[in-house]
């Protein structure tokens, strides 16, 4: 099969011959898009404007171009000017600039991030989301010519990677839930009862999350159906105005500072 455009696949024809970048990029605008379940090996090969079977010249599986589509996110690391390779202003700077990367490229894909998480790594000791094994060895490295001994490497890797998943995987959540796509569901699209990789599952629809961001009550905010009793949950109701708020910037910023503060304190 040839791996050329044809001229009656696919609705984005892109010219030249086929490559592994090409695909997985291909795959990520459509899980961007779309989200996790609309990327079918059919439907990115109808976006390239090929046969699904050319695909497999360069993938054997999807579940081999998934993680292909990881790695693509994860380079995106190698790319942004903000983080570092070394710790030339110390390496609380370092992991600042590291952790802040990841956030980027975790808000730039929202959709595709569970991913990043799920997918399974080369290793059992590769903690997501920093899933590259060129930045763990960086951060291992530059932490050890930092001063740092090993046992106080391997807690700051732990740490960092704990927090960042933690508090990542629900930011780019909520923006899934802002920005909900079929894709994201638990099953794939096509009702094949296949389970899509890494996929969400929104709680909320288009309208009632923008209902929700519209209220200006504290009982819409917090209970747009009128199903929950005040009486059983007055705290929930008090405090309704600032749950509803979205203060991911702000919070992920503070976090930051006290997860690298409880590193600087096993190291005093």
């Amino acid at each position: 099969m040839s791996s050329e455009p044809s001229s009656s696949a696919g609705t984005g024809r892109r010219p030249g011959r086929l490559s592994r970048d090409l695909i997985a990029e291909t795959t990520l605008e459509i899980i961007d898009e779309q989200g996790v379940g609309a990327a079918s090996m059919r439907a990115i090969a109808s976006r390239l404007g090929v046969e699904a079977m050319s695909l497999y010249k360069h993938f054997s599986t999807r579940d081999v171009l998934l993680d292909a589509v990881v790695d693509r996110i994860v380079q995106e690391l190698d790319q942004d000017p903000e983080v570092h390779r070394d710790a030339t202003d110390g390496w609380r700077d370092y992991l600042a600039r590291l952790a802040r990367g990841v956030r980027r490229y975790a808000l730039a894909h929202p959709h595709a991030f569970p991913l990043v998480t799920t997918r399974p790594a080369e290793a059992p000791w590769v903690n997501p989301p920093l899933r590259s094994l060129a930045w763990i060895e960086s951060m291992l490295s530059t932490l050890s010519s930092e001063g740092f001994d090993d046992d106080e490497v391997l807690f700051a890797y732990r740490s960092f990677n704990s927090f960042l998943l933690g508090y990542l995987l629900m930011e780019s959540g909520a923006h899934t839930l802002r920005d909900p796509q079929e894709g994201d569901g638990s099953f794939a699209p096509s009702g094949s009862n296949d389970p899509v990789p890494g996929g969400l599952s929104p709680t909320r629809t288009d309208e009632e999350a923008a209902e929700i961001a519209d209220a200006e009550t504290t009982a819409e905010k917090i209970d747009p159906q009128d199903d929950i009793e005040v009486a059983d949950y007055p705290t929930i109701h008090r405090l309704a105005a600032g749950l509803a708020e979205d203060h991911f910037g702000e919070e992920f910023d503070r976090a930051l500072d006290e997860m690298l503060d409880g590193i600087a304190g096993r190291l005093a």
